[in-house]
């Protein structure tokens, strides 16, 4: 692990190379949040197996990050190699279209990081290509205080248009009346069996819905910066903050952890860069 602090923080990290049994194909590599602790040592994430110490990759913990959109290999047949962006070349498996790196687990070379760290703050860089196309990834964690950035910045290096699709999928502890907070601007939720809205637009857990499959549900967003604000068992009301413009929202809950989602989608021209971030406040 790598460790960055703040007088209010501890920040663990995994490392791309010595934690490579955490990870896999379905998450982002550099500066991938594990667990943020109080100066309590308290836990303030979670995960879908928390307090697992060996969750499965796929299911992961704490603030991960997944680029959907691949650098290359769309087309590829199953048994070939496609670029999954800050995961490395993975091998098709899985015969379900569209490719996604959740059904195609086996990571046939992973990305080669360099990486930099200073007392709050760790940043780590790849580069990848295939065939025409070629990215720079930078990405960098950030503790100040109470305040957590988890920032990305992509240059497209190559001769043809990079599609970036992304999202953040941090894990959070479920609160005993089951709410888990509210979307600024207003959001609006679907009548479905596991969520409901509120009073004053908060959203909340149906307590009976059987929780052990996890749900999935897309919550209704304006196109837009976006503002969470999320009760918390230990930390009283947390914030997070988007840079970005949300394309699309979701939630997704299980009986250990509930999670946002918020997806960006950029399209960067050659040699042109783009640098978003989440901001988590405890």
């Amino acid at each position: 692990m790598i460790h960055i602090n703040s007088a209010n923080l501890s920040v663990s990290l995994l490392h791309p190379l010595e934690d490579r049994s955490k990870t896999g194909s379905r998450y982002c590599t550099g500066c991938y949040i594990w667990q943020v602790r109080d100066v309590n040592g308290h836990c303030l994430l979670s995960g879908p197996h928390f307090p697992s110490e060996n969750p499965a990759p796929f299911d992961g913990q704490g603030m991960p990050e997944v680029f959907e959109a691949l650098l290359g290999g769309d087309e590829e047949p199953v048994g070939a190699e496609v670029c999954v962006i800050g995961v490395g070349m993975v091998k098709r498996t899985s015969h379900i279209e569209p490719f996604h790196p959740r059904n195609n687990p086996h990571v046939a070379e992973p990305c080669s990081w360099d990486i930099e760290q200073a007392a709050g703050c760790v940043v780590m860089t790849t580069e990848q290509s295939y065939k025409e196309k070629s990215i720079k990834l930078i990405r960098e964690a950030r503790v100040d205080g109470k305040r957590i950035e988890s920032i990305s910045r992509v240059q497209n290096t190559g001769g043809r248009d990079v599609t970036l699709r992304w999202f953040s999928h941090p894990f959070f502890p479920l609160n005993s009346d089951f709410e888990c907070g509210k979307i600024s601007p207003d959001a609006i939720l679907q009548k479905n069996p596991g969520y409901y809205m509120g009073t004053g637009g908060k959203i909340f857990m149906t307590e009976y819905f059987p929780w052990r499959r996890g749900l999935f549900q897309l919550v209704e967003v304006p196109n837009v910066k976006l503002n969470f604000s999320i009760p918390h068992p230990i930390a009283g009301t947390i914030k997070m903050q988007t840079s970005y413009s949300v394309i699309r929202c979701a939630l997704w809950a299980n009986p250990n952890t509930f999670s946002f989602e918020p997806f960006m989608q950029r399209v960067l021209n050659p040699e042109e860069t783009f640098e978003w971030q989440v901001t988590i406040e405890f």
